[in-house]
């Protein structure tokens, strides 16, 4: 079989996951938070760039601080957008009214997020659990919220009001029947996970995930197995990887990097090989996603070219956010596949070159936002650059074929099925 009839099969299977209500839900859903992660992506690169004398600019005038504030307004609560907007999608693929669905999901997320309380007894909501981190609980609530919204209202549990009365406030009253009863389960979930040692829901799954990855250490197969294989796959049904797996692997990562640095500032041979360094220099993004920003801006549809325009800046400092979002890559079983291959590819070639001295160990940390290639001279000299810029070769490879018969697809639709 060749790799264009493999990928028309994956449109294919990909066309029966979208004329799913769900799956359908979940896509319109978190595109339609696009807008909201185009505006906190800019925000977040026009905060990181990194020049000294432009740093200093815009904290001396305070500009920081409102960059940061756009990005913590946005991508740091895409979780709170991405459950109304899935609700919304999901009650309307059941024909039923969406806002109210949507706000009620609003509200169920809130109810099993915990809150966080001060000495002087003010509550907070932690912004820990509304950005992408909270992602997957999002997902769930938005999806279980409209459906079950739909289904209230399809079983007539529902306040009906005479004929005369405005639309606008029949649907209001309409939904206060489902309402409490949408609440009154998001209380039952919120107490069950209250009475464990989780606390809440949302640890219960973090938790669950990582108890797998305690007992690995900063070998290869660690390092792949976690970051090159699980952190992708998490991304792909909607879990951020990266919050995940260096929950637990960060300490490990990080003590790698700190010994490394001690030996080459007492000028001794680097002991080890993998770390947060070697992670954020051979990644180049989440899933080697440069290769696909880049394919964005070439693409043919005017879809994918819309979004390269705003994806492909982004890559290049590291926020892969308009990529995964925007393609997307999550619950998208053709681009799943390079997004998980393309990682595994980079690191595991990295690693054997490093072992064979053809690469060297990296010793100096360098700060995150700077573009590839920049880095990687910065962190490894000449020889990682110019590896970088072949690892960036093998995933528009990787990519290509995949992107292609997406691109397409998108392109024919646009064309209303001439082309």
């Amino acid at each position: 079989m060749s790799i264009e009839s493999f990928t028309e099969k994956l449109q294919q299977f990909a066309g029966v996951l979208q004329d799913n209500k769900y799956f359908d839900a979940i896509s319109k859903g978190l595109m339609g938070t696009m807008p909201i992660i185009f505006v906190g992506s800019i925000a977040a690169l026009v905060n990181a760039l990194p020049i000294d004398a432009y740093q200093s600019f815009i904290t001396d005038t305070g500009l920081k601080n409102y960059l940061q504030l756009a990005t913590k307004l946005t991508t740091d609560m895409i979780a709170l957008y991405a459950v109304f907007s899935i609700a919304y999608s999901m009650s309307k693929n059941y024909k039923q009214d969406g806002l109210n669905a949507g706000i009620l999901a609003l509200l169920s997320f809130l109810v099993v997020t915990p809150l966080d309380m001060s000495k002087d007894g003010a509550f907070s909501l932690p912004f820990q659990w509304l950005g992408a981190t909270g992602l997957f609980i999002s997902i769930i609530m938005g999806l279980m919220v409209g459906r079950l919204y739909a289904l209230l209202l399809k079983k007539g549990i529902s306040i009906k009001m005479p004929d005369g009365v405005p639309p606008s406030v029949a649907k209001s009253f309409a939904g206060l029947i489902p309402g409490l009863v949408i609440i009154a389960v998001d209380l039952c979930i919120n107490g069950l996970f209250n009475v464990t040692s989780y606390g809440n829901i949302h640890n219960f799954v973090y938790h669950l995930l990582q108890t797998p990855l305690q007992n690995l250490g900063g070998t290869y197969w660690a390092f792949i197995l976690t970051i090159g294989l699980l952190s992708q796959i998490l991304w792909v049904v909607g879990i951020h990887g990266g919050m995940v797996c260096l929950s637990v692997m960060m300490p490990i990562f990080m003590a790698l990097d700190l010994q490394n640095l001690s030996a080459y500032s007492a000028g001794q041979p680097l002991p080890n090989i993998v770390g947060m360094n070697f992670m954020l220099v051979y990644g180049i993004g989440a899933g080697c996603s440069i290769g696909l920003a880049i394919l964005l801006v070439v693409a043919k549809s005017e879809r994918y070219k819309a979004l390269g325009k705003i994806a492909f800046p982004s890559a290049i400092f590291g926020i892969s956010e308009p990529t995964i979002f925007g393609a997307p890559i999550i619950l998208n079983p053709v681009l799943a596949i390079p997004f998980i291959v393309s990682p595994i590819i980079s690191y595991t070639l990295a690693y054997f070159l490093t072992t064979m001295d053809v690469l060297p160990r990296l010793g100096l940390q360098v700060p995150l936002g700077l573009p590839p290639i920049i880095n990687g001279f910065m962190s490894g000299g000449w020889r990682v650059a110019l590896f970088q810029v072949f690892l960036i070769l093998i995933s528009l490879a990787t990519y290509y074929p995949f992107f292609k018969s997406l691109d397409k697809h998108a392109k024919k639709e646009e064309l209303g099925g001439a082309a």
